[in-house]
């Protein structure tokens, strides 16, 4: 008999769910937006296709769904992050890691909602260039840095948030390139100082972007007096407390690099035109909390971090720039008089996603779920289906 492989999630209240039943309520959606929701809406049923899987010994048979990949759905990204993950293990140094985060006051918001593929450029590239300079100075520790840049825009609240986190090893290369500069323990870069020269940065940017005329004003507003109102706050760029260990910094650096707004674990319930959801109230100790929220309230909330279509939201600079990572990586750790990674990390790269989930979670999708002894193998292929839900822009889903 032919059955359908059960979602680890099926018994629980979706993001598509929510979608499906008030996507049609949503009005004025961008395009990298409306595709987002039909990703989501779509992922693991018949609309994307999928195939027939036999096991070889007792002839079972299960029909799976085809995931839709998207970065934003709450259903995907685990493989992506696994193999990114992995690809990250030989650029680990063995010294402390500290991370960073660069957050902008809420006056620029409006300015980076009405013009976020450039305004997330440029924030990055102040954020890089800040932590560059600043390292660099004999003062502070006068060295050539890496580090791994993400970007986060949201709140536990869902609310718009821009800022990066920054993970970045505790040392760098010397001007000369012959020795290691290591950061002092549980201290890399004075904030402070970084948070003076982040501002100016960053305002600098936005400020020649706009007598360029790359930006536009958000509604009702003049960018000169939203930078103003910028200049006058007090930027945060604060530090957490340091990582040390290879294993710990890679598991600390994958809750970071392919978290999406909201996962589907933390939906509670949808009744109605409500729908409630678990946030972590930062300012009482991590406290788990309930929030109610209109449908189309929340779904709003969730759109505002869709993000430009082929934007990287991973960024590596320094000694870990993609452009030099394979030379300057083997040469900090020649500095530090470390083993150099073997071949087994280049062969696990290139491992089926099947082998890659065994090996990082013990979970063998292969293995026949009735018998428990034979191997699953596609049978069938099953062509896209029409599904019939509104999508908002599109009217019915094809």
């Amino acid at each position: 008999m032919r059955v359908e492989a059960p979602a680890a999630t099926s018994r629980r209240l979706e993001l598509a769910d929510v979608f499906r039943a008030h996507g049609d309520r949503l009005e004025g959606l961008a395009s990298q937006q409306k595709r987002a929701v039909r990703s989501i809406t779509s992922c693991r049923t018949a609309a994307l296709g999928g195939h027939v899987q036999t096991c070889d010994t007792c002839g079972h048979e299960e029909v799976r769904y085809n995931s839709c990949r998207d970065r934003h759905c709450p259903k995907c990204g685990g493989l992506a992050k696994a193999r990114w993950v992995e690809g990250r293990q030989r650029d680990v140094l063995p010294v402390e890691y500290h991370h960073v985060v660069f957050t902008i006051p809420e006056e620029l918001h409006p300015l980076f909602l009405a013009n976020s593929r450039l305004a997330y450029d440029l924030l990055f590239s102040a954020t890089a260039q800040t932590l560059l300079e600043v390292a660099a100075n004999p003062k502070n520790l006068g060295a050539r840095i890496g580090f791994t840049a993400v970007l986060h825009t949201w709140t536990q609240k869902l609310l718009y948030h821009p800022h990066i986190h920054v993970v970045v090893p505790g040392g760098g290369v010397s001007p000369t390139g012959d020795r290691w500069v290591s950061a002092k323990p549980g201290f890399f870069l004075p904030v402070k100082v970084l948070s003076i020269v982040f501002r100016g940065k960053l305002l600098s940017a936005l400020e020649e972007a706009c007598r360029s005329g790359r930006i536009g004003s958000p509604a009702g507003t003049q960018i000169a007096q939203i930078l103003s109102a910028a200049a006058k706050k007090s930027w945060v760029v604060y530090s957490k407390p340091p990582v040390a260990g290879a294993k710990q910094v890679i598991e600390y650096l994958s809750r970071y690099t392919h978290r999406i707004a909201i996962s589907n674990e933390r939906l509670v319930s949808m009744d109605g035109d409500q729908v409630t959801f678990r946030w972590k109230d930062r300012a009482h100790g991590n406290r788990p909390r309930a929030m109610v929220l209109d449908a189309v309230q929340f779904l709003k909330r969730f759109l505002l971090h869709v993000l430009p279509s082929r934007l990287v939201r991973i960024r590596h600079y320094g000694f870990l720039a993609n452009a030099v990572r394979r030379r300057e990586v083997p040469r900090c750790r020649a500095l530090l008089e470390a083993p150099q990674h073997g071949e087994r990390l280049q062969e696990s790269l290139k491992e089926t996603w099947q082998d890659l989930l065994l090996r990082l979670t013990g979970r063998d999708v292969l293995r026949c779920p009735t018998c428990h002894r034979g191997r699953m193998h596609t049978t069938e292929e099953i062509p896209t289906q029409t599904l019939r839900w509104r999508v908002p822009g599109r009217g019915l889903a094809s």
